[in-house]
């Protein structure tokens, strides 16, 4: 198909896969906000030649370790020979035809490549042969390629029966491969090349097995500019024939240089599949920027044009979402925004990337008048920082949005208060303070102590305080005052309140038209550290049970009361003897979240659900009073760095080990990077997701992370 078919969606109805070949370079972001994913066709895997055996081992993990020895154990037990055959005759490449003829027989898509060698003596010279043998019989091979014109001993092709298949004997092979590999001083070895789609002709299993010994996947035609690889642009309208699951290894942005097997590309692996409660752990790798689940596309309706302000944080994966659904998006920048989430932008998911000068009427003004072209229908806040702004811009853009107010209640923290508390529902008692002597006064004339003092405008626990007497309220509120806060704000007023002691939970939500939909209550652990919050765990509750009962419409209650009537709602709460009492409420996504943890757990997230909203109204409606179910226990551990330090060595690795963390910022920690004590959330190194059937097994994997971190996580720097 051709890139203009492509973006005119010119395919037949009953089209699984639509494929444009070697796109232009110039339509790629256009395939791109039309849904497609842009990839190679095909990649081919190598890794360095190891020193030795030890060396290979030493840089696996400790499953695949434990892997290889089982093998090992297998051949020994069964009295298995394994021997490299320097030169594959005519006789022995028989031999192993008739293991491989037998194996691609079974498989669903088999092709029988291996035929297309010249069965002769001069059509084997380029190749040897490891064989494993029960006895005469071989009962399995690894036939590799050692051209002396090739950079690379590459494993062409392997084959085993059924009996030792299941022992995993190709890994007791390859060992043996590398060996010789070593011998014929090669400094590279390939395990071949593979079509990007696995799950179709590929089996999905290749993915993760070559990863997981240390193989990275490089671009066919960037190896080989004369082989009939390319790029191509790919879209999955339906999964039905293709094998569960299936993967689409795709660029995480479009390359500025050819990749090499020494400096990879960074790729996004997209998991294509109908079902819910993926477990992504996998297919996690290092060259792996991000794994997505992507439903199919079939049955998505072309979709417009969506406004993100403030794409940050969470609402950094709301475009890539969209455009998966057929939307194209704009984001707008309010320039506010502190360095560590500035840098994450991703310019190529957008149409346009606009920065609004400030939010002065004329400035929002002349913003709306650059969107207006372009026919938005919709406008959505992408973080904390971009809610005025988007409520704004959908009121002069005259979009379906927030109820509008002056004294913004959905950002306010004072106005906040006010507006739940007229609404009937309970709220601290407090006061909106500019000055250390406003402080004193409230103090005097409520007689409240202790209090909590923070910003009137931030996020993410930063800088709030826990005073147990004025001298320490009146410090905290020097502190505070005047200065910058994470949001980039200047702090020209504070929020005093009475400090609560009960139970933290904070309840994501969807809003359409007024009507929310409250998808996830988690219950919300923290401890304290020089007197400030500090995030610990958050557990995923039931769903249906007393402690939701009472949250819910708790919750919609105060939603009203904000005037939130669309999109994403994030709202944190505290119950003690009295019952439920706000905390504060935010009209975005819950920040720093990784959707695939709520998705394995409930079939849905945040995010998705989000999206559905936007894209299918109808469909997202009747989920409106349907809550959620948790199908698998969830947590979400947050890192807390004890000292000032840096990341120790193998720190990652020590995590991975742990049965049930499946996913998280925190697996990403490169040795040597600073970490600072935990005093808030911006200060945390990163958090993991657990999921387990078992609630008790999240509980014992918790306290392991936390003796980590005394021993094994960080280190002094």
């Amino acid at each position: 198909m051709t890139t203009q078919e492509a973006l005119d969606r010119r395919w037949a109805d009953d089209a699984d896969v639509v494929v444009v070949t070697d796109p232009p370079r110039e339509q790629w972001a256009n395939l791109q906000a039309a849904g497609f994913r842009i990839k190679p066709r095909w990649v081919t895997w190598g890794r360095r030649t190891p020193a030795d055996q030890e060396e290979f081992l030493a840089g696996l993990s400790k499953a695949e370790r434990r892997n290889f020895r089982d093998v090992q154990r297998h051949v020994d037990a069964q009295g298995l020979t394994i021997e490299v055959h320097a030169r594959l005759t005519p006789q022995l490449f028989a031999e192993f035809l008739a293991v491989y003829d037998a194996q691609i027989a079974a498989m669903p898509h088999g092709l029988p490549a291996a035929h297309s060698v010249v069965a002769t003596e001069a059509g084997l010279a380029d190749f040897f042969l490891v064989s494993a043998r029960s006895g005469d019989e071989l009962i399995a091979g690894v036939v590799c390629r050692v051209a002396a014109t090739d950079e690379a001993m590459r494993v062409a092709f392997s084959a085993a029966r059924p009996q030792v298949r299941d022992a995993m004997i190709s890994r007791a092979l390859y060992l043996a491969a590398f060996e010789e590999a070593r011998r014929r001083d090669f400094a590279w070895i390939s395990l071949g090349t593979d079509p990007t789609l696995y799950g179709h002709i590929a089996q999905a299993g290749l993915f993760t097995f070559k990863s997981r010994l240390g193989f990275v996947p490089v671009p066919l035609h960037h190896l080989d500019p004369d082989d009939d690889g390319c790029d191509e642009a790919e879209l999955v309208l339906s999964t039905e024939r293709l094998s569960e699951p299936a993967m689409s290894l795709c660029y995480a942005r479009p390359p500025d240089r050819l990749a090499t097997w020494a400096a990879p590309l960074p790729m996004r692996l997209d998991v294509l599949s109908p079902a819910h409660g993926l477990d992504l752990r996998p297919y996690r790798a290092s060259f792996v920027t991000e794994t997505v689940v992507a439903p199919p596309a079939a049955g998505v309706a072309e979709g417009g044009v969506i406004v993100i302000v403030d794409p940050f944080s969470t609402g950094a994966l709301l475009a890539p979402a969209f455009n998966r659904q057929g939307w194209r998006c704009v984001a707008v920048l309010t320039g506010t925004i502190n360095e560590r989430y500035a840098a994450g932008l991703r310019r190529d998911d957008f149409l346009t990337v606009l920065t609004v000068r400030g939010e002065s009427p004329q400035a929002l003004s002349t913003t709306a008048e650059l969107l207006a072209p372009m026919r938005p229908t919709e406008v959505i806040a992408g973080s904390e920082w971009g809610v005025n702004v988007a409520d704004d811009l959908a009121e002069l853009l005259g979009l379906p949005g927030n109820v509008h107010s002056a004294d913004r209640p959905r950002r306010e923290k004072p106005a906040m208060m006010s507006a739940v508390a007229r609404a009937g529902l309970r709220v601290p008692l407090g006061a909106r303070v500019r000055s250390v002597e406003e402080l004193d006064d409230w103090l005097a004339a409520s007689q409240v102590l202790p209090v909590v003092v923070k910003p009137a405008a931030s996020a993410g626990s930063e800088g709030v305080y826990f005073c147990a007497d004025a001298a320490r309220a009146q410090t905290a509120t020097a502190k505070l005052l005047g200065a910058t806060n994470a949001m980039g704000q200047l702090n020209d007023s504070l929020l005093v309140q009475e400090q609560l002691v009960g139970q933290q939970y904070f309840v994501n939500s969807v809003s359409l038209d007024g009507r929310h939909h409250i998808h996830e209550i988690w219950r919300d652990d923290r401890f304290f550290v020089d007197g400030r919050p500090v995030y610990d765990r958050q557990v995923l509750l039931e769903g249906t049970g007393e402690i939701e009962d009472v949250l819910r419409p708790f919750v919609e209650g105060v939603l009203d009361a904000l005037g939130v009537r669309t999109g994403p709602a994030h709202t944190e709460l505290l119950v003690d003897d009295r019952g439920p009492v706000l905390i504060e409420s935010g009209a975005r996504l819950e920040g720093g979240v990784t959707p695939a943890g709520p998705a394995q757990a409930t079939g849905m997230s945040q995010l998705s659900l989000t999206v559905e909203r936007y894209t299918a109204p109808d469909r997202f409606a009747r989920r409106i009073g349907a809550g959620y179910r948790r199908q698998r226990a969830l947590m979400v551990v947050c890192l807390v760095a004890p000292y000032d330090g840096m990341v120790a060595e193998g720190a990652a690795q020590r995590l991975t080990e742990i049965p049930s963390i499946f996913c998280g910022s925190a697996l990403d920690l490169v040795p040597g990077t600073p970490v600072h004590r935990t005093v808030d959330l911006f200060t945390s190194p990163g958090h993991l997701y657990l999921i387990a059937d078992d609630p008790g097994r999240l509980k014992e994997d918790y306290q392991r992370i936390r003796a980590l971190e005394q021993d094994g996580l960080y280190e002094y720097g």
